[in-house]
């Protein structure tokens, strides 16, 4: 590994360290104001805009808002990392230009096959296979386990209109997710590392930000005590040393990151990974709904196997005639 791709990766983790811990710190800060705002705006009239805001602050725990301060400090050092680790400079040696884009222009030259992000012109129908592949996957076992349960109940507005909001309301966050996780970090573990171990340390990365961003099920007792971010931030870290909470939550996470990125690197574009994403936060955004078992197919044995016939099917999907798979350099 050359010593700057070696600082780059060491910089990326201590880029998603820094995010927690400022976020974990400033949690209690957004908690107060957003309570505050909520207790304000019910006793006076106030726009739309801050009466929805107020809505959401009112009807959140303290996870939302820890959730919320390790993102808004993900943000705010994102830029300052970016110009930290040289992000946006183009690998003169490599003649890499941006490996984290979306796409690269026609004439970029790239020397490692599996690192480049090209133009696709088949990127929007790889993005709706993804989709539909993941979604149906997820949805079809979901629906039978809840009409087995008797557990399913119907949405008020109607299930189409339902899933129309919620594919509505994912792609953007979908599509950011992919940016990052599969243009950015995945392109800064390409450069520092053979094809096949990238993939797995940006699914390792990807799992463990997940799960110490969205800890389900964990609260505190006091959310205006200061510092209390911290003990929500202990107890998200304790968790990794139950073994049901690895294969329930960490070990799917996992295996999606394995896929999303194996999807990244056979198609070198990030259509497909995108497609996949939205089909598993749709996915499980509706069985949400559909039950009251929040979570339902985010955890156990039901989602990985659903995973690893997506990988099957993503590896057929992908294939050419003349198919040579990238090699490791």
């Amino acid at each position: 590994m050359p010593n700057d791709a070696r600082g780059d990766v060491l910089k990326l983790w201590l880029y998603a360290a820094l995010s927690v811990a400022l976020g974990a710190w400033i949690s209690p800060l957004l908690y107060n104001a957003g309570k505050a705002l909520a207790e304000i705006s019910s006793n006076k009239v106030t726009n739309g805009v801050i009466e929805q805001i107020a809505g959401i602050c009112r009807a959140a725990d303290f996870s939302k808002f820890y959730e919320a301060g390790i993102l808004l400090a993900a943000c705010l050092l994102f830029f300052p990392w970016m110009e930290w680790a040289h992000a946006r400079c183009a690998d003169a040696f490599l003649g890499i230009r941006e490996p984290w884009k979306t796409r690269l222009t026609d004439n970029a030259s790239t020397t490692t096959l599996s690192q480049r992000l090209l133009a696709n012109l088949r990127g929007p129908w790889l993005a709706c296979a993804g989709f539909f592949l993941m979604a149906g996957l997820l949805i079809a076992p979901g629906i039978a386990l809840m009409f087995a349960r008797h557990s399913m109940h119907t949405p008020a507005g109607g299930l189409c209109s339902m899933a129309l909001h919620i594919l509505a309301a994912l792609i953007i966050p979908a599509t950011v997710m992919e940016i990052f996780f599969r243009g950015i970090v995945m392109g800064v573990f390409l450069r520092a590392m053979r094809p096949t171990a990238a993939i797995g340390m940006s699914a390792a990365f990807f799992a463990i930000v997940l799960s110490l961003i969205a800890p389900a099920g964990l609260n505190v007792a006091d959310p205006e005590a200061a510092g209390i971010g911290f003990e929500l931030l202990g107890k998200s870290i304790v968790r990794f040393a139950d073994w049901k909470t690895i294969i329930t939550t960490f070990a799917p996470l996992l295996m999606l990151g394995g896929l999303l990125g194996y999807a990244r690197l056979r198609t070198s574009s990030l259509g497909l990974p995108i497609g996949l994403q939205t089909g598993w936060l749709a996915a499980n955004g509706l069985l949400d709904e559909l039950h009251q078992n929040a979570g339902l197919l985010q955890q156990g044995f039901i989602p990985m196997a659903a995973i690893v016939l997506t990988a099957v099917m993503v590896h057929f999907l992908t294939a050419t005639p003349h198919d040579d798979p990238p090699s490791d350099p």
